[in-house]
């Protein structure tokens, strides 16, 4: 089998994720590559592994159902089952995992739907933007409260910038801003140039801080270097933040 050894590497570690320990997934692709049946031996010679890893590995496969044996001539001879046993696997973890789920609601005393992350530094900031994106609904609508423009969305960042309006776009996710009075001159040019915006201002301030209301996730974000954010998602406290927005929208200038 020709494989570079960072595929294999890569390879070793998505079968360890599904259960396999290293000699298993050595043994398993090792047969994969062979079009016939072949005995321990060969096996042992071509992984480089001790005989009886290769035996344990060899039956612990069998139990998984990822390879099945003949005898001929009173000798074992193993090859690989089917592919898709791969994607059984998969499945069984996964009901595993939604069981496993249902058994930690039991006993957990958090409530629902309720998760805190912090992002910090502009790359992790970047990736939470574009997840949360991806999550909204098509025709959602973004709250944004911040005393500061950054660079980030501006043609100085603009792989960043295109990327993510793009996405806003396709998605027809709209956007609406309530900014310190000083930052009116720049919001409106970026009205013109910008899809599915509105600006209201409040008096001159300065903060450094900011807010982002998304569906069911609230940002709080602290703009310095580097940018920190904490993420607080809390369907309640997400709508609480909306309302709070509201007052502020009717308050604010045009």
């Amino acid at each position: 089998m020709n494989m570079s050894k960072n595929s294999d590497k890569n390879l070793i570690d998505n079968l360890e994720s599904l259960g396999l320990n290293q000699k298993e997934s050595l043994v398993y692709i090792d047969l994969l590559g062979k079009s016939v049946p072949v005995g321990s031996s060969k096996i042992v010679k071509s992984t480089g592994l001790h005989g009886q890893f290769v035996y344990d590995a060899l039956y612990s496969l069998e139990e998984k159902g990822l390879v099945k044996h003949s005898v001929f001539k009173s000798r074992k001879k193993f090859e690989a089952t089917a592919l898709h046993r791969i994607n059984d696997l998969i499945e069984e973890k996964r009901l595993v995992a939604e069981k496993t789920v249902e058994m930690l609601k039991v006993i957990s005393k958090k409530p629902l739907g309720q998760e805190f992350e912090v992002y910090q530094g502009e790359a992790a900031y970047i990736q939470h933007q574009f997840e949360m994106l991806e999550k909204m609904s098509e025709g959602g609508e973004i709250l944004i409260i911040s005393t500061d423009w950054g660079e980030l969305f501006t043609d100085k960042k603009y792989a960043f910038f295109s990327k993510y309006e793009k996405l806003r776009q396709e998605k027809n996710i709209s956007i609406r801003f309530i900014l310190n009075e000083g930052l009116r001159e720049i919001s409106q040019k970026a009205k013109k140039a910008r899809y599915g915006t509105a600006y209201r201002f409040l008096p001159e301030h300065q903060s450094y801080s900011g807010m982002c209301v998304f569906e069911d996730l609230v940002d709080f974000y602290l703009i310095g270097s580097p940018i920190i954010v904490f993420a607080f998602k809390d369907e309640k406290i997400s709508q609480g933040y909306r309302n709070f927005f509201e007052v502020l929208w009717g308050l604010a200038k045009e």
